[in-house]
């Protein structure tokens, strides 16, 4: 088959996304399919017609508004027209990609990682939350034989909020975490936080968004306090990206106005080596995450052997194993309830969950499968 790939970004992009879709193609160039990626440039190296590791790849330099390319009709029309089957992915490429597929009567697939629906309503201000549902529904709704999900939670969402479509999950590819790349690196967790032996570490990492759940986190930790439980030794240390600023600089103000800077520590985020280091250091790792639409880091961290807190939210009970404790997503209170009880009663606070696995053929197989069921090679 001749696949037409139409996405908002692309290796070397640095993103989930991308990286699963950089997956995806190289498993189905391995199958014998024509493959055409369509992209948003990444700077003037990666721009015009380019064969990356193989790859056949079209950037064009697509203006961008909010983070997200315009996917401009004219630029994907003829590649459009020399495939079999177009694949888009949210969100600026649904409508173009999907107007065209139709117009040349092409089978389509749209690849949707998450549907947050009402969710947006817990995160954000009611005038940006309805902007953002507004648009979500404007894209997931884009016309496609096929929706591809990459969780039961997705699906669940799409089902519930965008309508009863053909909806088919695939999840995303995960290989084994290599954790001798942590090797490469000298940091000490420790050292980077300016901790001593006997502290206990509860790490966090990741951005600072709304839906990452760290006010709810921050909630909790101030409860413990307020109960008077003894943090005399426990350190919650957070290595937070730098983007969004704003949500960053108030949530290291919010540390602040609650009298938790001598507890809550944060320090800049890391490289993937020195991030693996520590991680591999922390004694426990806490996902608050409100939404997630698969939960890949966890997941890591999860195959880092890393006892895991974590919410229900999105996903997450899905993908994570090992040694694990949930709370019910959105309850700061459950949530101090599980860290008082990992404090005062140690590793015997955790459930064992037996190991899952996302392999990477099982990933090229199902988006393959999807392909053949909308394909009619006559």
């Amino acid at each position: 088959m001749k696949i037409c790939f139409v996405l908002p970004h692309f290796y070397p992009y640095v993103g989930g996304g991308e990286r699963i879709f950089y997956d995806m193609v190289k498993g189905l160039l391995k199958k014998g399919h024509e493959i055409r990626v369509l992209a948003r440039n990444v700077g003037d190296e990666y721009l015009g017609h380019k064969t990356v590791e193989g790859m056949e790849v079209y950037y064009f330099p697509w203006k961008s508004m909010f983070g997200h390319p315009l996917v401009k009709a004219r630029d994907i029309e003829e590649h459009i027209k020399w495939c079999d089957v177009v694949h888009a992915s949210v969100f600026t490429p649904a409508h173009p990609a999907s107007r065209l597929a139709r117009k040349y009567h092409k089978p389509s697939v749209l690849t949707i990682h998450e549907v947050r629906g009402n969710k947006w309503f817990w995160v954000e201000d009611l005038i940006h939350a309805c902007g953002f549902w507004l648009y979500e529904q404007y894209t997931c709704r884009a016309k496609y034989d096929v929706y591809h999900t990459v969780s039961q939670a997705s699906k669940r969402d799409y089902l519930r909020f965008c309508g009863q479509k053909n909806v088919q999950v695939v999840y995303n590819s995960v290989t084994e975490m290599d954790t001798s790349v942590a090797e490469t690196s000298k940091l000490n967790l420790r050292e980077y936080f300016n901790l001593g032996e006997e502290e206990r570490i509860f790490l966090y990492y990741g951005r600072p968004g709304q839906t990452k759940g760290i006010n709810i986190y921050l909630h909790a930790i101030r409860r413990l306090r307020e109960r008077g439980v003894d943090l005399s030794d426990i350190r919650f240390c957070f290595i937070l990206g730098a983007e969004p600023v704003k949500l960053r600089a108030r949530f290291l103000r919010n540390i602040e106005a609650n009298g938790l800077g001598d507890v809550m520590l944060v320090r800049d985020s890391l490289g993937r080596a020195d991030l693996c280091r520590c991680i591999l250091q922390a004694d426990y790792v806490v996902v608050p995450s409100v939404t997630e639409g698969f939960g890949l880091s966890a997941l890591e961290a999860c195959q880092m052997g890393k006892k895991i807190i974590s919410s229900t939210g999105g996903a997450l009970t899905e993908v994570v194993y090992g040694d694990c404790l949930f709370f019910e997503n959105r309850d700061d209170a459950m949530l101090a309830d599980r860290l008082q009880s990992v404090i005062e009663q140690g590793d015997i606070a955790f459930e064992h969950i037996p190991p899952r696995s996302f392999p990477y053929n099982e990933m090229v197989d199902g988006i393959e499968n999807i392909y053949k069921s909308i394909y009619n090679d006559d």
